[in-house]
């Protein structure tokens, strides 16, 4: 997945931003001095931007990550509903140019029931290729196909590769509604065993 662009806030606006936080009823407390808050677009929505905040009052640093049009936040939880509900809210526009940016960012941020989802569109720049051996790499590599997307007769987004999930490389169909949301079609499993040390979403590993 490609890395977000996040532009830290400067004081007057973190603190804006906390102070909203801070009247939810479900609000999670963080200390002005101790925590920095960064915004990024995605080109997918409109009006709805992503804030991230991280409390260095604590090792290793505590973060949430925030859906917000400026007044609502929703807090990203692991699961499809924050994403889905702001794909409602925005509404979010998708094109075959920006679905594949869609989908690293949904497997991103949404687990499956298997743990994470990772699509591998070049296995020359798979993040986590080191942290297999010999075999596996070959594996992966002799079995990576290329990405393809169409846009079917229904207006859905038809993504067809390969993908990492659960300890196994997959090739399958994700389908993409016009309104964001995913499901699987013919899931092939290609590669067994393949068990990383953390998740392919590590920073060390986006970053390297």
């Amino acid at each position: 997945m490609p890395q977000l662009q996040w532009t830290r806030l400067g004081r007057e606006q973190a603190h804006k931003v906390l102070e909203q936080l801070s009247t939810r009823r479900d609000a999670v407390v963080f200390s002005k001095d101790v925590t920095e808050v960064s915004s990024c677009h995605l080109p997918f929505y409109t009006n709805y931007w992503l804030f991230r905040l991280v409390n260095y009052a604590t090792m290793p640093t505590f973060s949430l990550t925030y859906f917000s049009d400026g007044t609502d936040y929703i807090c990203l939880d692991g699961t499809a509903n924050p994403v889905y509900t702001v794909n409602e809210k925005s509404p979010i526009q998708l094109t075959e140019k920006n679905v594949l940016q869609y989908l690293e960012f949904f497997f991103g941020n949404v687990q499956g029931s298997e743990g994470d989802v990772f699509l591998i569109k070049d296995p020359a720049r798979v993040p986590f290729m080191s942290a297999l051996n010999p075999a596996q790499q070959q594996g992966v590599t002799a079995n990576v196909k290329p990405v393809t997307v169409v846009t079917d007769s229904t207006q859905n987004f038809r993504v067809r590769g390969t993908l990492y999930y659960g300890g196994e490389l997959i090739t399958s169909t994700v389908v993409v509604t016009p309104a964001g949301k995913i499901t699987f079609q013919d899931q092939i499993p290609v590669l067994s065993g393949v068990y990383l040390p953390e998740s392919p979403y590590s920073e060390a590993w986006l970053e390297g």
